[in-house]
């Protein structure tokens, strides 16, 4: 949105997590995921064995085809609002956004992650770096976060016809779908956050329009540490669907919007490897990426009336 004098006075923050370029990027961008603490020369290593394994994660380029996009959906009935896309960790980050759109001459941000789910654990370290960013701007500049779109329609809609369709490709279909995201320390739901409550009402809500009978919501990507994370891992339930019957089982994992690590590694490989090992025939369902469902779930987001969080 432009004054008529052409000056940019409202502009739309797209924020996502991040990803390393590269694996020359892997132990700056792991030393900012840690909190500034320097990883082992251990960890990027294995965490470059990961990402070759994959094959390098696709996550920069979705998010920089979300924001093309949502830009473009946003100009549809006219003129629209440009898009910046800061991310909590790696480049462009969001500490640097900010400012950048305030020296453009933005005046005003509606600010929406890239994902669904209004955790304290998603938002928190999102209204950090936004917090971040208006500090170091050198003019002033407002940043109207909205988070929560894990109940719009189009969110839901995808699901529910993405497994749809699985089911309906292979006969016999799969006995059962294992909705699944990632899990979180024990510690973060005894301090109150809904992050479980609200997968828990996607879940059921892609169930009910799916029209679903045998389904289960579980956790996936745990932690490799001592303290206790939220359950059931995925792998535990799969093995419970195969001694009901279940042999054939597919996975939805709508935690997440897009294909990365947690989804091309923790699933394809691991989950992969563990279900071929275990005699369960295992597919995923596809993510929705850039999909349009995606996009006007993020403009009807933008677009909807202001709402704090």
């Amino acid at each position: 949105m432009t004054d008529r004098g052409g000056t940019e006075t409202e502009a739309v923050l797209l924020m996502g997590y991040g990803s390393p370029n590269g694996a020359d990027d892997l132990p700056e961008y792991l030393r900012d995921v840690l909190h500034g603490q320097r990883p082992s020369d251990a960890t990027v290593a294995e965490y470059v064995r990961r990402y070759e394994r994959i094959g390098g994660s696709p996550q920069n380029r979705i998010l920089a085809s979300v924001r093309a996009k949502l830009e473009r959906r946003l100009a549809r009935d006219g003129a629209g609002p440009r898009v910046f896309l800061g991310v909590k960790h790696g480049h462009p980050a969001l500490r640097d956004v900010v400012p950048e759109a305030a020296r453009a001459g933005v005046r005003r941000m509606v600010a929406v992650p890239l994902s669904p789910y209004a955790s304290t654990w998603i938002s928190e370290p999102y209204r950090d770096g936004v917090a971040e960013g208006i500090r170091a701007a050198e003019s002033p500049i407002d940043v109207d976060l909205r988070f929560g779109w894990h109940l719009d329609p189009h969110w839901v809609g995808y699901w529910s016809r993405a497994i749809r369709r699985e089911l309906t490709a292979e006969s016999p279909p799969a006995g059962a779908v294992l909705l699944s995201a990632h899990s979180l320390p024990q510690r973060m739901r005894d301090r109150g956050d809904p992050y479980p409550e609200l997968l828990h009402a996607t879940s059921d809500a892609i169930a009910r329009a799916a029209g679903l009978e045998q389904w289960q919501f579980t956790f996936q990507s745990a932690g490799n540490t001592t303290e206790p994370w939220l359950g059931p891992d995925i792998t535990e339930v799969m093995l419970d669907w195969q001694r009901r019957g279940a042999t054939r089982q597919l996975v939805a994992s709508f935690g997440f919007v897009f294909e990365h690590l947690e989804v091309l590694y923790d699933l394809d490989v691991l989950v992969g490897e563990f279900a071929a090992e275990h005699g369960i025939d295992y597919r995923r369902v596809p993510m929705p990426n850039d999909g349009d469902d995606v996009v006007e779930a993020l403009a009807a987001r933008v677009e909807g009336p202001a709402h704090r969080t």
